[in-house]
């Protein structure tokens, strides 16, 4: 038995080497079928753990309250950018609640920086002096402002530190905004920055003290955001939940803030993630059906071609059930191959988007199973129909054929 299969195996070798172009062509769309799925359900893990991450990183006692503006995306890069609702008064309830340790506000202000470089319209966000408690991010150079430093002081993401000096590490050095000056006291290190994620990219902020912005503008500004911190040994759950129904309170029974507890992530980002990810994989198994419908096609020509060759294997003897299997093991070679040349170009393109971007895809092994074999299957299924025509011819018709 097993002479036999190595047979048939021989044979179906010596057929796709004998039309390799045509065997490349068709394999072509097992192979984008295989890599579609792969890549696209390991970019969206990828972008979902990313994401994840991102909303921990406060740490588990912080509460992060914003306006409830869902699908909100643009603005000022802070969620509910457009549609502030927060207020002082919102915050200084907060902070009378029991089991809050401290309420740290964020708004977000518009205008150019200026130092050694300009940068129109960065994310300049306002903040009070613990801001650095609940962010639980390490500071590359110098360090967060301090009461004890006054108003005219500012600390850099990364990114806009670079873009707007030539030094490296630009502390003591003075940026201008709205007419004026801040010494900057300290630079962040690169903060987790996930595709699709509704949070603010602190890597391109520059953050104030929030009795500056208020200085400048000449009145209160308002909240685009708040980080509540809770006391040791809080139910931060149910601290989510009080918090949630005082701001309702406050707000005349209107629900028009979102309350997010540790780890939570944006209902919006996820709904995309979703979406684009089952697009993607109804696209790869359009690819995949356009692959079976070739490897159909180019077996109907084989056997065209072989006809000959039939009706002499049916004449020596070899039964329908015989030229079936040698035609259904051509199928079957030509799905593997595809199958694994997919799997392989995934993996290698995986690495690539893990070196070259931004994007942190996390390959699902189930996945990277179940695509291939639904490939081979894919193909097998659409390889009957030539294979049946095969085995089914008049040996003595076969014969006559030229």
């Amino acid at each position: 038995m097993t002479s036999i299969r190595r047979g048939y195996l021989r044979l179906a070798m010596q057929s796709l080497r004998a039309s390799r172009t045509r065997s490349f062509m068709t394999m072509l769309g097992i192979v984008i079928g295989v890599m579609s799925v792969i890549i696209v359900v390991a970019i969206g893990e990828g972008v979902k753990q990313q994401i994840g991450n991102q909303a921990a990183r406060y740490g588990k006692d912080v509460l992060v309250v914003r306006p409830d503006t869902s699908g909100d995306i643009g603005g000022s890069g802070l969620p509910g950018g457009t549609a502030s609702l927060l207020t002082n008064t919102d915050a200084e309830a907060l902070r009378q609640t029991p089991g809050i340790e401290r309420v740290v506000p964020l708004s977000a202000l518009k205008g150019s920086v200026t130092a050694d470089n300009r940068v129109d319209n960065p994310l300049v966000i306002a903040t009070t002096y613990d801001l650095d408690t609940v962010l639980n991010q390490k500071i590359a150079y110098g360090g967060f402002f301090t009461p004890a430093d006054g108003e005219q002081v500012a600390v850099l993401g990364p990114d806009l530190a670079h873009q707007l000096f030539e030094d490296t590490a630009p502390l003591g050095e003075k940026l201008t905004f709205r007419g004026k000056q801040f010494v900057v006291a300290g630079v962040f290190k690169p903060f987790l920055a996930s595709p699709l994620s509704l949070e603010a990219n602190y890597n391109q902020a520059v953050f104030i003290p929030y009795i500056a912005a208020q200085n400048i503008l000449g009145t209160t500004p308002q909240i685009n955001q708040m980080f509540v911190k809770a006391k040791p040994g809080t139910d931060v759950q149910a601290l989510s939940k009080t918090v949630s129904q005082k701001l309702t309170d406050a707000h005349g029974g209107a629900q028009d803030t979102s309350v997010l507890p540790p780890g939570a992530k944006g209902s919006v980002s996820d709904r995309v993630l979703q979406l684009l990810t089952l697009m993607t994989i109804c696209m790869a198994a359009v690819a995949l059906g356009v692959g079976g419908v070739g490897i159909m096609n180019m077996m109907l020509v084989s056997v065209t071609e072989r006809i000959h060759e039939i009706g002499l294997r049916k004449a020596i003897g070899a039964t329908n059930q015989q030229i079936l299997r040698q035609f259904m093991t051509e199928a079957f070679v030509l799905c593997l191959i595809g199958a694994v040349v997919g799997v392989v170009l995934s993996l290698s393109t995986v690495g690539m988007l893990k070196l070259y971007t931004s994007l942190q895809p996390v390959i699902v092994w189930q996945v990277a199973v179940i695509a291939p074999l639904i490939a081979m299957i894919t193909g097998v299924i659409f390889g009957t129909i030539p294979a049946l025509k095969a085995a089914r011819m008049d040996p003595i018709e076969a014969l006559r054929h030229e």
